[in-house]
């Protein structure tokens, strides 16, 4: 089972039956249902979601056969936001094993590679078929780059397992704005050296020789969380994992329907990536509030506004 489910509010271990029952009650009682043709053999590939806390669901995807039967591939819960986080070029690929897919855009933000599970993939096979469709009628084959969407708005949130509340480092407003120059110029010489300019590269080469001799100098009387305001990492073996550690700028406390279960639902700043994680009251270490810290592992979700 998807140990991110007691992000949600389950945090008691099921069992497959457990899981199954779940599943089947997500079929009957789903608020929100969608269907769209896919495949060479015309799957209807089909998504049920049944909210247990505002935003916060379980999503069971699938397929009907011939026989108008569904049969359940993966379910996993969700964490839906309504804000946009970042506007990139957009590329969506689909998972391997099963009928999901992934978005992937470079974020001069955090300067990773972000990847993130898509949340309204049946949205997104629509737009697929209507680029193709539109392809064959003009050259006869289907669009090579259909899954690629510049300026596409993301937005974002996430599911952590566990995660702790830190204080802030405290900082002068000179401090703030010079840390806000930093990062937009830092944003600025990513996106040159992208686009081949190698002066922008030996300028972010010569800026991370010098933060590493400041910090260096420093971590042997400070603590490393009194010198890394913020930080997003990719975390293991799996793509959308991320170590993060960002300011919080709202929290919200709501309660799953069905087992009762509090959990947070945290909008995260890192370094100006803003994005929602939720998270289980009980699985995290401290108070949340405005101004605090939060610094856990999550897993990356959102999704993409294709128009």
């Amino acid at each position: 089972m998807n140990k991110f489910f007691r992000s949600i509010g389950f945090s008691e271990t099921m069992s497959q039956n457990a899981l199954q029952h779940l599943v089947n009650e997500v079929l009957q009682r789903a608020q929100f249902r969608t269907y769209v043709s896919y495949g060479d053999d015309v799957t209807l590939l089909t998504e049920f979601r049944m909210d247990v806390a505002p935003q916060m669901g379980i999503s069971v995807v699938g397929e009907f056969d011939d026989d108008d039967k569904f049969r359940y591939e993966y379910c996993y819960p969700y964490f839906e936001s309504d804000r946009v986080s970042t506007v990139q070029e957009v590329t969506i690929e689909p998972h391997i094993r099963e009928e999901g897919f992934s978005g992937v855009c470079d974020d001069m933000k955090v300067g990773v590679t972000l990847i993130f599970q898509l949340q309204n993939l049946v949205d997104y096979v629509k737009v697929l078929n209507k680029r193709d469709e539109d392809a064959r009628e003009k050259t006869g084959q289907e669009d090579p780059e259909g899954n690629v969407f510049p300026n596409a708005g993301c937005c974002l949130a996430a599911l952590a397992d566990e995660g702790t509340v830190m204080l802030p480092i405290q900082k002068t407003d000179q401090e703030v704005r010079q840390t806000r120059q930093n990062s937009i110029r830092r944003s600025r010489l990513m996106k040159q050296a992208m686009d081949g300019d190698e002066i922008a590269m030996q300028n972010l080469t010569i800026d991370d020789m010098n933060t590493y001799a400041a910090i260096s100098d420093q971590i042997l009387q400070k603590d490393v969380y009194s010198i890394v305001d913020n930080y997003f990492a990719p975390y293991g073996v799996e793509c959308d994992l991320y170590n993060i550690l960002g300011e919080i700028r709202e929290v919200k406390e709501v309660r799953n329907r069905i087992t009762d279960e509090s959990m947070y639902q945290l909008l995260v700043d890192c370094n100006d990536l803003v994005f929602a994680v939720g998270i289980n009251k009980a699985d995290l270490y401290g108070e949340p509030a405005p101004g605090r810290r939060f610094r856990g592992i999550v897993w990356m979700q959102g999704s993409v506004d294709f128009s």
